[in-house]
């Protein structure tokens, strides 16, 4: 295989955490409703923070959308 047939067909990468913004367009859930499940556990995030800041970035598991989403859809049965 050579470099130029590599570029011509680039790897589109999912990645596993997705921002707020991101998990909603990806999900098609409510930002408000998407709170509300993160907040119940529904579906896990992480929030990424520097050292003495109260604030960081909340990043949200796309495979744990994806686990709650095919739990109610029934093909995660």
């Amino acid at each position: 295989m050579f470099a130029h047939e590599v570029l011509e067909d680039p790897v589109r990468l999912q990645p596993r955490w997705l921002r707020i913004p991101a998990a909603v367009s990806y999900s098609g859930i409510s930002r408000a409703k998407l709170f509300i499940l993160l907040a119940d556990g529904e579906i896990k995030s992480a929030s990424i923070r520097s050292k003495g800041k109260e604030r960081g970035i909340r990043v949200v598991d796309r495979e744990s959308i994806d686990r709650f989403l095919e739990a109610r859809s029934g093909l995660g049965q």
